[in-house]
């Protein structure tokens, strides 16, 4: 798929950031919308082939298809090591938004597996209610 383009018209940024800029292209519909589907379905087939599913790192190169990020998403004003920070905070926002839309399931810090589909959290009232 790729990542998306700097090419949102809804509202102008009081600055411009190549990685907000590609965040936002990403997102923006109505391939926003295709790509979190695109998500999805890359997850179930994962676990149809392997069994479990794809960490957070395999699941965006699986979807954005990127060899090169410095080449995606040129920045030579900032330092490789922050590049890097940008770059992870770009990846954790799409799983993020992945997530909210329902396409994949994933709660950071539980494990690094993502599932297909929503989380359903309920809790049982009676369990909860103090005693």
């Amino acid at each position: 798929m790729g990542v998306g383009e700097d090419r949102y018209e809804s509202f102008a940024t009081a600055v411009e950031d190549p990685y907000f800029g590609a965040l936002l292209g990403t997102i923006d519909e109505p391939d926003g919308t295709l790509t979190a589907n695109h998500a999805g379905l890359v997850t179930r087939t994962w676990w149809d082939t392997h069994g479990t599913g794809p960490t957070c790192a395999e699941l965006i190169e699986a979807v954005l298809e990127v060899d090169d990020w410095d080449t995606a998403i040129p920045d030579p004003g900032r330092m490789v090591v922050q590049r890097n920070e940008q770059l992870d905070l770009l990846h954790r926002w799409l799983i993020s938004y992945w997530s909210r839309l329902g396409t994949i399931s994933y709660i950071p810090g539980h494990d690094d597996v993502i599932r297909p589909g929503r989380v359903v959290v309920t809790a049982d009232a009676e369990e909860n209610e103090p005693r």
